[in-house]
C-alpha cells in the first residue's frame, strides 16, 4: 500500500501528529511538508493523508492551495483522510475546523474517505502545545485508517 502524508505546522503540533500516524501505519510511509508536495504526485497514492492546523476555522493557505491544485486521484481505488490540530474553546465549534472542510473539497474532487476527518486537541494559545496522549490517539487513528483499507 502506497501512502503519503503531506502536513502544514505553525506551532510544530501538526508534524507530530502526522510522525505518529506515519509511524503506525506499516512499510515506508513519506512524511511531507506541504511546501515539499506537488499535486501531481499525490494522485496516484493508495491512501493520501492531509493535516493541517486549524486557522481561521480552515486550513492553511499552504493546504488549501495544494487541494485547489489537486485532481482527482489516478485510480478509483485511492483513498483520502484528513486531520487537524485544533483548541477545543467552545465558541470555535461554531465555526468549524480545517479536517472537515478539507474533506469535503477532496470529496469534490472524486477522493474517497476512508474515515470521518479527526481532529487531535492543543491545549493553550501562547504555548499552544499537544495535550497529552494525543499522538497516542493519532497512532491509533492510523491503524484504524489502515484496518478499514484492508476490509474494504
Amino acid at each position: 500500500m502506497k501512502t503519503l502524508i503531506v502536513y502544514d505546522s505553525l506551532y510544530g503540533n501538526t508534524a507530530k501528529v502526522a510522525a505518529a500516524v506515519a509511524a503506525a501505519i506499516p512499510g515506508e510511509v513519506p512524511v511531507l511538508p506541504v511546501g515539499e508536495a506537488k499535486a501531481g504526485d499525490l494522485e496516484s497514492v493508495d491512501l493520501l493523508v492531509i493535516g493541517s492546523p486549524t486557522h481561521g476555522a480552515a486550513a492553511t493557505d499552504a493546504v488549501q492551495g495544494l487541494i485547489e491544485k489537486l485532481g482527482p486521484p489516478a485510480r478509483e481505488s485511492s483513498t483520502v483522510a484528513t486531520f487537524d490540530t485544533r483548541l477545543t474553546w467552545r465558541f470555535l465549534k461554531r465555526y468549524g475546523f480545517a479536517a472537515d472542510k478539507m474533506a469535503d473539497a477532496l470529496v469534490e474532487k472524486g477522493w474517497t474517505l476512508v474515515a470521518a476527518p479527526e481532529g487531535f486537541i492543543v491545549k493553550g494559545l501562547k504555548k499552544a502545545r499537544l495535550k497529552q496522549g494525543e499522538t497516542e490517539r493519532a497512532a491509533a487513528w492510523a491503524r484504524e485508517l489502515v484496518d478499514s483499507l484492508v476490509a474494504a
